[in-house]
This record gives structure tokens, sequence and C-alpha cells, in this order.
């Protein structure tokens, strides 16, 4: 109402300014919805109880492998489809360690189910072996070498052409 006594035709436009904010958070939330749907990311891990198991032994592992002084020395080399890993075991002194077995656990952080377990040969005092990296990119490898129930690990990160 006027002060006259007319009544007033003037509307408030905070009821108008909250719709068009709720709107503007709805067409958001569907654009993310969209975007998010277009990308099929599978889980990195099938199983989280598993992996945080390994991790922890993957752990005790390094631990141990420290205390008896164990180290892996790696000689990389690229080249288009894959990588040739030359690993090393050695003792505190830098005599070579004759291991059971080595292993090169090669996994895809940004895509999941390319991840592989390659056992590497006897190669003189060391192991040896091509590691196939099937897509281009970073990829994330793990040199595990194991002798009489003790292991030691070493991880490291190349980028394939």
């Amino acid at each position: 109402m006027r002060a006259d006594g007319t009544p007033s035709t003037r509307r408030e436009p905070w009821p108008v300014a909250i719709a068009a904010l709720l709107l503007a958070m709805i067409g958001t939330s569907v654009g993310f919805y969209r975007v998010a749907s277009r990308s099929a990311d599978p889980p990195v891990v099938e199983d989280a109880f598993a992996a945080e198991r390994q991790e922890s032994d993957r752990l005790r592992a390094e631990r141990r492998a420290e205390s008896l002084g164990w180290r892996i020395d790696l000689a990389v080399g690229l080249h288009p489809g894959g990588a040739h890993v030359v690993a090393d075991v050695r003792d505190p002194r830098g005599a070579p360690i004759a291991a059971d077995r080595v292993q090169v656990l090669r996994e895809r952080p940004a895509e999941g189910g390319l991840d592989a377990a390659i056992d590497l040969m006897r190669a003189g005092d060391g192991f040896a072996g091509d590691v196939p990296l099937p897509r281009a990119g970073r990829w994330h490898l793990v040199v595990r070498a194991e002798r009489g129930g003790e292991r030691v690990e070493r991880s490291f990160a190349v980028w394939a052409p």
C-alpha cells in the first residue's frame, strides 16, 4: 500500500533471485553428472581390503630389506612398446645376492586392467628382461626380489613413448 491508500504493484525481487539460484545449481549439477557419466573410470583396485594388506606387507618387506642392507641396482632402457630392465640385488658390501626370484610388477596408475607381473630371467650376476608397455604414458614399475622368504622391492616410474 502506498501512503495515499492505493495498492502497490511493486514486486519483491528476492523470490525470483532465490529461484534463479536454485535453477543455476540444478543446471550445474546436471552438467557435472553428464561429464561424469561419459568417462567410465574403472576402480583402481578391485578389493581395497586386500590392497591394504599388500601395502602393509610391502612396507614390512621394505623395512626388513633396509635392516639386512639389501638393495636393488637398476638399469632401465626404454624402447617402443616396452622397457628393458636389468636388476642386480646387492648386499651391504655391494656383493651380488643370488635371489630365488625377481619380478617386475607393471602398474598403470591412470587406467585399470593393465597391471601384470613379469618374471626376469638370470643374466650374469643379476636378472634381466623386457617389460611390455602396451600404451604410451606413465607406468609404475616395482622390481621385487625374493630370497629364502625375504623380499626387497624398488619402485620407479617410466614414461613410455
